[in-house]
């Protein structure tokens, strides 16, 4: 497989016919389910990360297979914490708490949701807790299940309420 970048969210694959065959396929048995796992398979061994839903056009001819994806970034992303004592450390490292986090309780955990453009609270908030980025349809999930703790400014909240 080959893989081309198209600017910074799109990628274009090319899927040879011995790489169809080395997963059993051939482009008329190629379904988008099975392009899209062979486009996950690319990415990965491509180093690139998949942060995000993605959507492929395939078209299979007989040389082969070209697939052009494209990657949306997650509008929120979600980490959890065990203890709260682990997600107050987190907020007192951040140099500007995100006003648009939110705080929420679910399955005797903290859940911590941030805009998915804010990418360095999002790595830093990695240290202390767990990014919950391979669960799927979890905004839903935590919608309906979770309490609402801080519905936002979540992170200046946790501050006022635990200071160093």
């Amino acid at each position: 497989m080959t893989i081309q970048s198209i600017g910074s969210a799109s990628v274009a694959l090319y899927i040879t016919p011995a790489d169809l065959k080395e997963h059993g396929l051939t482009p008329a048995e190629l379904t988008l389910e099975r392009a899209l796992e062979l486009t996950r398979d690319a990415f990965r061994e491509a180093g690139i990360d998949l942060e995000g839903s993605i959507e492929i056009e395939a078209y299979p001819e007989s040389c082969g297979v070209l697939v052009f994806a494209h990657v949306h970034r997650p509008e929120r992303v979600w980490f959890s914490f065990g203890r709260l004592e682990d997600l107050a450390a987190a907020a007192r490292s951040l140099p500007q708490p995100s006003p648009k986090a939110a705080l929420l309780w679910w399955e005797g955990r903290w859940w911590l949701s941030l805009p998915g453009e804010e990418r360095g609270t999002a790595a830093r908030m990695s240290e202390f807790g767990r990014w919950e980025a391979d669960r799927p349809h979890l905004d839903a999930c935590l919608a309906e299940h979770g309490r609402a703790v801080l519905e936002q400014d979540a992170l200046a909240g946790i501050l006022a309420y635990f200071p160093a």
